[in-house]
C-alpha cells in the first residue's frame, strides 16, 4: 500500500476519547485510541506471522496465494496475514489501524471481521482469476493484507467521508484518495505492469468493500421486506381459514337448533369436536396471560 500515516483530525473516537473510557476502554494511551477486539487481534496476528516469516522463510510460499494452486481454499485466508517486508507491513498495519477503528466501532467486531476476511478473499481470488486472464506466471505468491485494507478504506470513503488522510505529505479527504487508489489499481491491473505490487488484489478488495457498504443494507431492506410479504401472506390465509371454519360452525349450529343433534354427520361432528378443543386451547393460554 503506497499511503502515509493517516491523520486524526476530524475523528469521532478522538474527540470522544480525550477524557478516558470510550467503548474500547482505557481511553487515550499516548494520544492514540485502544484498537477493538478485531483490529487488535488482527494487528497482532500479522505482527507474529511476520516474524514467524523471517524465522522460517518456506512458510511465505506455503500459506501464501499461489494462482497454480488455486484449489487450495485455505490459502485465501492465510496469505492475508503474510508480508514480504517491513514497509509492507507497516503501511498496511497503519491503514487497518487508523480506519479499522472506525468501521468495528460503527459495526462491532464480529461484523467488522467478517466483512475484512471475506473482503481479503475475494481480493485474493480476483488476483488469481485474473492472473490466469492476463497469462502472467501461475507460481508468484500473493502475500498481504492490503485487499483487506483497501475493502477498508473504501468503506470509510462511503461511509466516513470526513476522515482526512496524510497523503505524500498532504491532507487530502479519504474520498479523494479511495478514487486516486482504486484508478491506479485498475489501470496498472489492466496495462500488467505491477511491479511487484498486487494491483488486482487491490483492485478486487476495493470492489468488495464498496459493493459490501452498497448493496449490504438494500440487500438486508429486500430480505426483510421479502420476510414481511411472506408473513403477511400467512396471516392472511390463516384468517381466511379461521373464517372458512367459523362459517362452518355456525352454519351447524344452525342446524343443531333446527334439526337436533343426532342430524349430525360423522365430518360436522368432527368440526364441531375440533373448534370445542381450539376455543379451550385459547382458553387456557388466555389464563396463563
Amino acid at each position: 500500500m503506497n499511503i502515509e500515516i493517516m491523520t486524526l483530525s476530524n475523528r469521532p473516537y478522538w474527540r470522544e476519547e480525550q477524557g478516558g473510557g470510550g467503548s474500547y476502554g482505557g481511553g487515550m494511551r499516548m494520544g492514540l485510541p485502544r484498537p477493538g477486539p478485531a483490529v487488535g487481534g488482527l494487528l497482532v496476528a500479522n505482527l507474529v506471522m511476520f516474524v514467524l516469516q523471517q524465522i522460517l522463510p518456506s512458510l511465505t510460499f506455503t500459506l501464501a496465494a499461489v494462482p497454480a494452486l488455486w484449489w487450495q481454499p485455505w490459502r485465501y485466508i492465510t496469505f492475508q496475514f503474510l508480508h514480504g517486508d517491513l514497509f509492507h507491513i507497516l503501511f498496511n498495519m497503519l491503514g487497518l489501524y487508523f480506519l479499522g477503528l472506525y468501521l468495528e466501532r460503527a459495526w462491532g467486531t464480529a461484523r467488522f471481521l467478517v466483512f475484512y476476511l471475506v473482503c481479503g478473499v475475494i481480493a485474493g481470488l480476483t488476483h488469481v482469476a485474473l492472473t490466469f486472464l492476463f497469462h502472467q506466471p501461475l507460481y508468484d505468491p500473493l502475500i498481504g493484507a492490503s485487499g483487506g485494507v483497501y475493502a477498508v478504506i473504501a468503506a470509510c470513503a462511503i461511509l466516513f467521508p470526513n476522515i482526512q488522510l496524510i497523503l505524500m505529505f498532504f491532507p487530502v479527504p479519504i474520498r479523494f484518495a479511495a478514487v486516486l487508489f482504486f484508478i491506479i489499481a485498475f489501470l496498472s491491473m489492466l496495462s500488467g505492469d505491477g511491479g511487484g505490487i498486487a494491483h488486482a488484489a487491490h483492485f478486487g478488495g476495493m470492489v468488495a468493500g464498496a459493493l459490501w457498504v452498497w448493496l449490504g443494507p438494500r440487500l438486508r431492506s429486500a430480505r426483510d421486506g421479502a420476510r414481511q410479504r411472506i408473513n403477511h401472506g400467512a396471516w392472511e390465509r390463516k384468517m381466511r381459514q379461521q373464517q372458512a371454519n367459523q362459517a362452518d360452525v355456525d352454519r351447524i349450529l344452525d342446524k343443531i337448533r333446527r334439526e337436533g343433534l343426532q342430524s349430525l354427520s360423522s365430518r360436522e361432528k368432527r368440526i364441531l369436536q375440533d373448534a370445542t378443543e381450539q376455543q379451550r386451547r385459547q382458553d387456557q393460554n388466555i389464563r396463563r396471560m
